[in-house]
């Protein structure tokens, strides 16, 4: 389990670095930023965090867990939907500033905003079902 761990690890951190520094490159040379260098360091960042704390890139399944590991991954995933909506509000807030929600110009984004405002009580809901 520790070479998968250390592989895993190693790969992600390569991954982060090529493309990462690939990013600097760009940015430093023709002073942009792709969606795609964002998106491709993003997985890798995902991907490293994922093999420090269950060993493997892909995680555990959760028949593997431990009743500890899934305690993790419930408080875990409940902190990241709301710090999720804290920092989509601030990325609407930063591009669009104080402004009355009618004369807001990007539309996608509110949009994204509204969907992780109401995704949490949807799917608790929708879990519930299946437990009653």
């Amino acid at each position: 389990m520790l070479a998968v761990k250390r592989v895993s690890v190693i790969g992600s951190l390569v991954v982060i670095i090529a493309i990462g520094g690939f990013g600097i490159y760009e940015w430093m040379t023709k002073e942009i930023i792709t969606a795609s260098t964002i998106f491709f360091v993003a997985l890798g960042i995902g991907f490293f965090f994922q093999s420090l704390t269950w060993g493997e890139i892909d995680g555990k399944n959760e028949g593997d867990k431990v009743e500890r590991e899934k305690q993790i991954t419930l408080i875990s995933a409940k902190i990241s939907y709301y710090v999720l909506m804290v920092l989509i509000f601030i990325v609407l807030f930063a591009s669009e500033g104080v402004k009355e929600l009618d004369e807001i110009e990007k539309r996608p984004l509110v949009i994204v905003f509204a969907l992780a405002w109401i995704t949490m009580p949807v799917t608790e809901f929708i879990v519930s079902k299946k437990y009653r």
